[in-house]
């Protein structure tokens, strides 16, 4: 099995839920577009309380193109673009050797870090699949509706999403080779997503939360930020780069791996060590029956 083989077959394994994810997004998309004349009819003249000014992060106007597109697709996308890196990052490793098909894989003709390395690109390619598919419902939305706000703004939105997955996507990656089942590996990142976002949420409505939202990865990367004033390159390629760290780590931590068929439970995997000469020299000297020679062969009589 070759690097392009293993690509393929990962991005197979992740093609459901990438096509159903895509859809969703788009539509999400769509409809956002279509019903925004209405919410800036009705609150064009309505002030929001501060504490519900959080949710719109720097926008602070539901009635602007940017506060109400913050409020109803930035907010919650990013979201199910991190699910699907959730769900692909715990299956990656643990999962394949759950279901008794690692042993299989690693058969083949490839090398661990290769294996490793298209599971990594196929999850990555399947998040970008899935976050670029709402810009064709922007771009039928914008024929329909006028809305203050170019095109190209809101794709730099859409890309500005795709980092964060990203590294959510290696930190379940490196879950994935470290701990012992999918399901382990799945609850750790699933309660460090669901307390960091809540962090962000309460952060933006309680005064007395709003510096302990910077711990998390949501308060620095708030679309709304890009609607405003433009891409924001220093924190994208900061999470580009904890991203292929965690990429870089999971594929060490992979190589070290001990394969097992079928789940082992909630205990922690064992990993690989090279053995030394002198350890080996030990082994087999504790191995060597009584009366036996150096060789391990019974003395001649």
């Amino acid at each position: 099995m070759k690097l392009k083989t293993a690509f393929g077959k990962s991005m197979r394994d992740l093609r459901g839920v990438t096509i159903g994810m895509a859809f969703l997004i788009a539509v999400m998309a769509l409809l956002d577009l279509l019903i925004y004349p209405s919410y800036r009819d009705a609150f064009g003249k309505l002030e929001l309380p501060e504490a519900m000014q959080g949710f719109l992060g720097e926008a602070t106007d539901l009635s602007s193109p940017e506060g109400f597109l913050t409020a109803e697709y930035f907010s919650w996308i990013p979201l199910l673009l991190v699910t699907l890196a959730i769900v692909g990052g715990s299956a990656a490793f643990a999962g394949e050797e759950g279901a008794g098909t690692m042993d299989l894989l690693l058969s083949q003709p490839i090398r661990r870090w290769e294996l490793a390395i298209a599971k990594a690109s196929a999850l990555a390619v399947s998040i970008t699949i899935a976050a670029l598919s709402g810009l064709i419902g922007f771009a039928i939305g914008i024929i329909f509706v006028d809305i203050e706000i170019t095109f190209g703004r809101l794709a730099e939105a859409v890309i500005y999403m795709l980092p964060l997955a990203w590294a959510f996507a290696g930190v379940a990656l490196l879950a994935s080779a470290t701990l012992s089942s999918r399901a382990a590996a799945a609850m750790a990142i699933t309660g460090y997503l669901v307390l960091t976002y809540f962090i962000q949420v309460l952060g933006g409505v309680n005064p007395v939360m709003q510096d302990i939202r910077r711990i998390s990865p949501f308060y620095w990367t708030d679309a709304s930020r890009v609607l405003l004033n433009g891409f924001d390159w220093l924190r994208a390629g900061i999470f580009v780069l904890i991203a292929l760290a965690a990429f870089g780590l999971a594929a060490w931590m992979f190589e070290r791996r001990d394969i097992f068929a079928g789940e082992r439970g909630w205990s922690l995997p064992r990993f690989r060590r090279h053995a030394r000469a002198e350890d080996l020299d030990a082994s087999t000297s504790h191995a060597r029956p009584r009366g036996h020679d150096q060789t391990g062969n019974a003395p001649v009589r």
